[in-house]
């Protein structure tokens, strides 16, 4: 573990190196000091509302297990993302898991298998974003091939989970044939571990919903990116508009994809400044912007999920706790059960 942590950190400081390494420090301070700031508060309420959505989404996806309001699913996402921007290792995601769990008095098991299921749509509406932005804007080919490349894995992972999911003995089988002893065990347990989250999508009915919705949330990405640009008018000296708001959104959310420190220092400022040099920005201007957006998509939004994990009284300890259950196949509920997911609230 403290491997990983340190591997987080390396790669954040390398990636904050390439980052700045050609920024006029006094330019960018210059810039910042003469910001637009009054533009954070729509650029807030657009990512709040985006957040909102998200919780929405959510509860289509809780619901074969328990029907639940909208509120505690946005307070355990909150806390999620509070605890991604202060701990290491992504333990944000089992604390998101934990709190819903202890708050609604369901599964712990089930409850992570939606979240994994949550981060999958996250990755299907990315990639649909991303071929529509690679229609709407020329990208530079070595972009568009790294796109090629997300794309490709993506759809691999996609026919895996619907081969799991409807041919679960066989699938495992060929994978038993194909790969090492010891990588199968591994693959074999994380597979049978999220089968449950896959089963709750497979049974959701409200697919249309969850689409709108989860489109809903990138748009409203888009929208934040696109209000920020105001902030430092790069609408004005650089002609960016919302389309260029979604090459930038895309780019990042690549990015994001590298594992890092907590709160993707680094590689969040690396690919936002990288994004915008696609468009003439130059270096002083990019990193402003990804030093002031970086802070407007953590600061808020770690404050507000502190307070929610304060009211909930949690601990840092439950979300490790959680992360060592998950990784070594372990849980005190029950075995997963797909009877369970059909159970009324």
């Amino acid at each position: 573990m403290k491997a990983r942590i340190a591997i987080g950190i390396g790669v954040s400081l390398i990636f904050v190196y390439f980052a700045f390494r050609e920024v006029n420090f006094q330019e960018m301070l210059a810039t910042i000091q003469n910001a637009k700031y009054q533009w954070l508060l729509p650029a807030i309420a657009a990512m709040l509302t985006s957040h909102w959505l998200r919780a929405k989404r959510w509860q289509y996806l809780i619901e074969p297990i328990k029907q639940t309001k909208v509120h505690p699913l946005f307070s355990a996402l909150m806390i999620g993302y509070a605890a991604n921007n202060i701990f290491p290792l992504r333990l944000g995601e089992f604390l998101r898991a934990y709190a819903l769990a202890k708050s609604q008095n369901i599964s712990k098991t089930s409850s992570f298998a939606t979240v994994v299921v949550d981060r999958l749509l996250d990755i299907l509406s990315l990639l649909l974003v991303l071929a529509i932005t690679v229609f709407l804007y020329p990208l530079p080919e070595n972009i568009k091939r790294g796109a090629y490349v997300i794309s490709a894995g993506t759809v691999g992972v996609i026919v895996f989970i619907v081969l799991l999911m409807e041919k679960t003995d066989a699938t495992l089988a060929f994978l038993s044939k194909i790969l090492p002893g010891k990588i199968y065990e591994v693959v074999q347990k994380i597979a049978r571990s999220f089968l449950q989250g896959f089963m709750v999508f497979k049974k959701s009915e409200h697919y249309l919903m969850v689409l709108l919705l989860s489109l809903g949330v990138w748009l409203l990405y888009a929208v934040v990116v696109y209000i920020s640009f105001f902030i430092f008018n790069l609408d004005i000296k650089y002609g960016l508009d919302i389309y260029s708001a979604l090459v930038v959104l895309v780019v990042i959310s690549i990015g994001l994809m590298i594992p890092s420190s907590p709160g993707f220092v680094g590689t969040y400022h690396a690919f936002c400044i990288w994004s915008l040099g696609l468009f003439g920005v130059a270096k002083s201007d990019a990193g402003s912007f990804a030093v002031i957006s970086h802070a407007m998509n953590t600061i808020p939004f770690t404050i507000v999920g502190l307070l929610y994990f304060w009211h909930e009284n949690l601990h840092f300890s439950d979300a490790v706790s959680e992360k060592e259950a998950v990784e070594h196949g372990s849980n005190n509920d029950s075995e997963m059960d797909p009877e369970k997911l059909s159970g009324a609230s």
